[in-house]
């Protein structure tokens, strides 16, 4: 039984509900140093997904990350919403993923891991993430109901029939099983998804969900995929207003004033307490810890010895 803890590294204040350098600093100097706090404690590796714009700004936190025994992926180049990636065409995905992937190898090496900005992905990624190198993505959250009220709303549609298990996506679908060469690792979710935000949002339904996750991963085999932000382990001063970043309501209503309000909860010390309680009742109950290479290299054994 595995579980897969990752962390998706970039700029956005959620208290802010913008992309802000302040926040950024405090990610790398308080966010960061806290994640990897408790999972030394808990003698656990993970996987960070970082956007090349954190590691030009912050260098020695990617560093720090991979020193500390965990896999470094990409998380884009950029977090802003206007390089999201379901929006840009192949040539235009090509080039920012390829600079993000040249900063974050200039730092620490080759990197084979990959998770879209806000999950925001197309027909072409898939195909892009092929010709850059890369050999696991985990931008999908199957069965996951509220994509819909979230930015990229129309394409995130498809996570509601996408595989619950890791499948080798379709190069023209990557909610489809197919014969590339990219892993999908979907992030868990059964109607509310298996990350952060809804842990910190509702303690109490956050732990039946995750009861949930992994007694069904006892029964299928299927990995228990958990996602957090270091964003979420800082809690910024002040009073903020919240930032609209869509002239279109519903998005605004959805994605930004009920989200961004609710995403408030639980900030700081008290989402790594949370998170501490998820990976020791992870951990009492015979889960082992692994990255997304090291579960890629797992699928490649099963299927090998199996086929």
């Amino acid at each position: 039984m595995y579980y897969l803890l990752t962390n998706d590294v970039e700029e956005h204040s959620i208290q802010k509900n913008r992309l802000d350098d302040d926040t950024a600093r405090e990610v790398a100097e308080v966010g960061i140093p806290r994640l990897l706090e408790l999972y030394a404690k808990q003698g656990i590796r993970t996987t960070f997904f970082f956007t090349g714009t954190f590691v030009e700004s912050f260098p020695d936190s990617v560093r720090t990350v991979k020193s500390a025994g965990h896999e470094v992926g990409c998380h884009g180049y950029s977090h802003a919403l206007d390089r999201a990636l379901d929006e840009l065409s192949y040539s235009e995905q090509l080039r920012d993923i390829r600079q993000a992937k040249a900063v974050i190898e200039k730092e620490v090496g080759e990197i084979q891991s990959f998770r879209a900005p806000a999950l925001r992905i197309n027909s072409d990624t898939i195909k892009m993430l092929e010709k850059l190198g890369f050999k696991t993505d985990s931008s999908v959250a199957p069965q996951r109901f509220d994509g819909p009220l979230s930015f990229g709303s129309k394409r995130k549609l498809n996570w509601l029939f996408a595989k619950r298990k890791p499948y080798l996506t379709d190069c023209r679908n990557p909610y489809k099983q197919g014969k590339s060469n990219i892993l999908e690792i979907p992030i868990s979710a059964f109607l509310f998804p298996h990350i952060g935000t809804f842990m910190r949002i509702s303690p109490a339904l956050d732990k039946i969900l995750s009861r949930m996750l992994l007694f069904e991963s006892v029964l299928t085999g299927k990995p228990v995929v958990f996602d957090i932000h270091p964003n979420e382990c800082i809690c910024e001063s002040g009073d903020f207003n919240i930032n609209r970043r869509t002239r279109n309501f519903l998005s605004y209503f959805f994605a930004d004033l009920l989200r961004s309000g609710l995403k408030r909860r639980n900030l700081g010390k008290k989402a790594i307490g949370l998170l501490e309680r998820e990976v020791v009742y992870a951990k009492q109950h015979g889960f082992q810890f692994v990255t997304c290479s090291e579960f890629r290299e797992i699928y490649e054994n099963i299927h090998n010895n199996n086929g």
